[in-house]
């Protein structure tokens, strides 16, 4: 009997350290994964012929995720950022808070709810019957930020919704805040107003780190986020549907009807070798880690309405404009 209850008790510690290793071990790669200085990444890793694709697992034990935020304290003081809207006029760096926007909620995402990285998106709403169209069909737990230009209804917006937007000085930034706060009834929720002022003051690193505090973003995403954005703002000038009206003005042939004598000279663009920049943006650790999510690719291009970077692209495109005269947001099949 003795050597029976004995057989009995080794075989249900063996069972219970076998069970416990099963759950504690999932939690500490967890752990070590969230707690990296490395950007966030995928976790299943599939191999395709001669590729190798990361990709990421939509279904993550949620209640796993939540232990171990609580565990590494990692929660984000503005709580978890779900949908957001910028707003802003053409021609007022409405694209590059847009695209700030975007990417920091998406990484906020992957820090701090990894389960929703997968249906994060962005998109452009043109007009107001879309945007209430699309405020109705959205998913209140799908991650979202949507641009525009023009100032929404608040009352079809949803309540957890974060706002930006952009405005040419520090006085029109003032008046834009306090329309947010008098028409859509908050004021916790606007996360920044961005002007070309401090803009021009701060720089474009600076701009960033407003986004990555509202986001709560840690020091390794934002060093990410500045290298990233820093190239991309070269091909957001220099190349594509809409590059600077300067640029497009150089490179359009002489008895182009779209060609203004009159307008200065781009004094960057010319510097540049188009294709080593593209490429060099390519191989950001930030673009690399977006190009592995469907939803978010879009955004690694000049603007939303290019086509697919190749390493080539801008150079075709520019040239495009040199021996056909396309204009603005026109592509290159036009």
């Amino acid at each position: 009997m003795a050597t029976r209850n004995y057989y009995r008790f080794v075989t249900k510690a063996w069972v219970g350290a076998v069970v416990a290793t099963m759950i504690l071990i999932p939690s500490f790669i967890r752990q070590i994964i969230l707690c990296s200085n490395q950007l966030p990444l995928p976790e299943k890793q599939i191999t395709n012929g001669h590729q190798n694709q990361i990709f990421k697992n939509a279904t993550h034990d949620q209640d796993l995720d939540d232990i171990v935020r609580q565990q590494t304290k990692r929660m984000s003081p503005n709580g978890l950022i779900l949908h957001a809207i910028s707003i802003g006029n053409p021609r007022s760096a409405s694209t590059l808070q847009f695209n700030a926007v975007c990417v920091s909620l998406f990484l906020h995402i992957l820090n701090f709810a990894p389960a929703l990285a997968n249906n994060t998106s962005c998109i452009f709403v043109g007009g107001l019957k879309k945007f209430k169209k699309k405020e109705k069909q959205r998913s209140k737990s799908n991650p979202q930020v949507i641009k525009m230009h023009f100032k929404p209804n608040c009352t079809e917006v949803l309540n957890d919704t974060w706002l930006f937007s952009t405005a040419r000085d520090l006085s029109d930034g003032r008046e834009e805040k306090s329309w947010l706060i008098d028409h859509c009834g908050t004021q916790e929720r606007i996360g920044y107003i961005q002007d070309l002022e401090t803009l021009s003051e701060i720089g474009l690193d600076g701009i960033l780190r407003k986004y990555g505090d509202v986001f709560s973003l840690e020091p390794h995403m934002m060093d990410a986020m500045i290298e990233y954005f820093d190239i991309w703002d070269k091909l957001r000038v220099c190349c594509g549907r809409q590059m600077s009206k300067y640029w497009r003005n150089d490179l359009l042939p002489t008895n182009s009807s779209l060609k203004d004598a009159t307008m200065k000279k781009h004094s960057l663009c010319p510097t540049l070798v188009i294709d080593d920049v593209e490429k060099q943006f390519m191989e950001t650790k930030l673009y690399k880690l977006l190009h592995l999510y469907e939803n978010m690719r879009p955004i690694n291009r000049p603007s939303m309405v290019d086509e697919v970077l190749t390493g080539k692209y801008c150079s075709e495109y520019n040239d495009a404009v040199k021996s056909r005269g396309i204009g603005f947001n026109q592509g290159l099949q036009t």
